[in-house]
């Protein structure tokens, strides 16, 4: 199994170097760089099933004492960060053979997005940090030049060169890491990263613990790699990219605080300074990015921006010690976001469909946007469907994990079936119905992941994490919330007006980048005016999907 684990990013590297040097066609160069993953997905396949067998699979070289100096390893959550980065890029590369055809610059693409591929396969199966290093240095300097298809056009640069700017920021922390577990320990082996974590915690500079130290910088360079606060802003601008490179952008490469982080875990458990850290940024990044999303009409601004939330719940996730939740989370929140960029293009049409639906009789539509049934539907239905599923499956998880995954899975479900009775597809009784028999499967399907992928790498990630973030602060925290929330929503008079039209107007002008607000003429002031909630400009998929499940 050796030679499938070097052979899986080995192949779209291979199939890159082919095209470039026999200087092929666009058709050419998608079909072989296409074949080349295709490849790639079934011997992550094969591996990942080897894996769960027979346990890790390693093809390293050693020097005289049995540490790696250089090479690859696959426990299972590198098997499962494999077969996810082949598949995700197998549908993105077939999807950009069509959608790019006809563009001269195509070639170019088929090639970077496979260097790219073979840079994020090797960031989460290296067997040494200085080799997860370079491969995480390759993803960002690869992910730049994509990010520059489009140029010379102005959006294209600007984006570039704040994506660039933000990368060196978080690759220069993680190699200041790296370089201070080098020379206090040597490079570090992640096939018993374990114990390099003990090792850099019997180390100090004055009254500081190395493995805090390293563990703070790797959750720095998770910072500007999954675009949190405060180092997201290149995030945005990226809608300059082409669909292709925003569905790789997206489903990949911006899960690397969730690798770094998990592949790391050991070093990063040991540090409660880090591990706070991460939730703090974790927590304001879910709700600022989630407030610009909720506000948001575009289709790919408010993806953007959904994305930027979900990573922010990722690392809090993490900061509570819930690993396995976080893994998962990549994994479905990678699968979703391709799926929602390459579907981009007919949401406009959905839109349409959905406003030629008949309307439904006053009675109907007075039972479907009563209270009292979306408070059933939106609220007490998941808290009882997510209750009955952790009772029934129980996933093992924390206390401060239990109260974080129900909250902010309650909320999604919700949120998922309010949207499903706005859109009223059948008469009150049947819809209502169906939301509620969605928030069951949803629930289930969700916790039911949790504890497949809990026990699936229990042995991969710490399960006790004593310097985890307590139940008491994620009460304390998610309270706090919710209590802001409370009093922006129900506020009345014109003080309640006044104070939502303020919050309106920020998240607005906050989630548009400063190039595109200078390249604008300016307008007379006035004084934004909140959308109301029955009409809304956003298509049916943003409308009605969980963007938290």
């Amino acid at each position: 199994m050796s030679g499938l684990l070097v052979a899986i990013p080995a192949l779209p590297l291979l199939a890159a170097a082919v095209v470039r040097l026999a200087g092929a066609t666009p058709r050419t160069a998608a079909r072989t760089v296409r074949g080349a993953r295709a490849l790639a997905t079934f011997a992550a396949v094969a591996l990942l099933l080897s894996v769960a067998i027979d346990g890790p699979v390693d093809a390293v070289i050693t020097d005289n004492d049995g540490a790696a100096v250089v090479g690859l390893m696959a426990d299972r959550v590198g098997a499962i960060l494999l077969l996810l980065t082949s598949l995700v890029g197998l549908i993105v590369q077939s999807f950009a053979s069509r959608s790019l055809a006809g563009d001269p610059r195509a070639t170019r693409f088929h090639v970077l997005a496979a260097v790219l591929a073979s840079a994020t396969s090797l960031v989460g199966v290296a067997a040494t940090g200085s080799g997860l290093l370079v491969a995480w240095v390759a993803t960002s300097l690869t992910l730049v030049a994509l990010l520059g298809h489009k140029a010379p056009w102005p959006a294209a640069v600007r984006s570039q060169r704040l994506t660039a700017r933000s990368f060196l920021v978080g690759d220069a922390a993680l190699l200041i890491g790296m370089l201070v577990a080098i020379v206090a320990i040597g490079d570090l082996d992640l096939r018993a990263i374990g114990a390099e974590a003990a090792a850099l915690d019997a180390e100090s500079v004055g009254s500081v613990s190395l493995v805090t130290v390293v563990a703070v910088c790797l959750v720095i360079a998770g910072i500007a790699r999954s675009a949190l606060v405060p180092l997201h802003t290149w995030l945005p601008s990226t809608l300059a990219a082409p669909t292709p490179v925003s569905a790789l952008l997206h489903a990949g490469v911006i899960n690397g605080a969730g690798v770094l982080l998990i592949r790391f875990s050991p070093v990063f458990a040991s540090s409660a300074s880090a591990m706070a850290l991460a939730f703090a940024v974790g927590v304001v990044t879910a709700l600022f990015a989630t407030a610009i999303m909720l506000v948001r009409t575009d289709v790919k601004g408010g993806l953007v921006w959904s994305t930027s939330g979900q990573m922010g719940f990722m690392v809090v996730q993490l900061g509570v010690g819930a690993f396995a939740a976080a893994l998962f989370h990549i994994v479905g929140h990678a699968l979703y976001k391709a799926a929602m960029f390459l579907g981009a293009g007919g949401a406009i049409s959905a839109h349409s469909r959905q406003n030629q639906r008949p309307h439904l009789g006053r009675a109907d539509q007075a039972v479907l946007s009563a209270t009292a049934t979306r408070l059933v539907v939106g609220l007490l239905a998941p808290l009882a469907a997510f209750g009955l599923a952790l009772w029934i499956v129980d996933p093992h998880l924390t206390a401060a994990a239990t109260i974080l995954i129900v909250v902010f899975g309650a909320l999604s479900v919700g949120r998922a079936a309010n949207g499903w009775m706005s859109a009223t597809p059948f008469a009150a009784t049947r819809t209502i119905a169906t939301a509620v028999g969605g928030v069951v499967v949803a629930t289930f399907a969700y916790v039911g992941g949790i504890a497949l992928f809990e026990t699936f790498v229990v042995d991969a990630v710490p399960y006790e994490v004593p310097a985890a973030v307590g139940p008491v602060w994620v009460a304390v925290v998610l309270a706090a919330i919710g209590t802001g929330v409370l009093v922006l929503a129900f506020t009345r008079g014109p003080r309640g007006d006044a104070l939502r039209r303020l919050v309106y107007a920020w998240l607005l002008s906050t989630s548009t980048p400063v190039s595109a607000i200078r390249s604008t003429s300016p307008t007379p002031t006035s004084t934004p005016v909140a959308p109301s909630t029955s009409a809304t400009s956003r298509p049916a998929e943003l409308a009605t999907a969980g963007d938290h499940a």
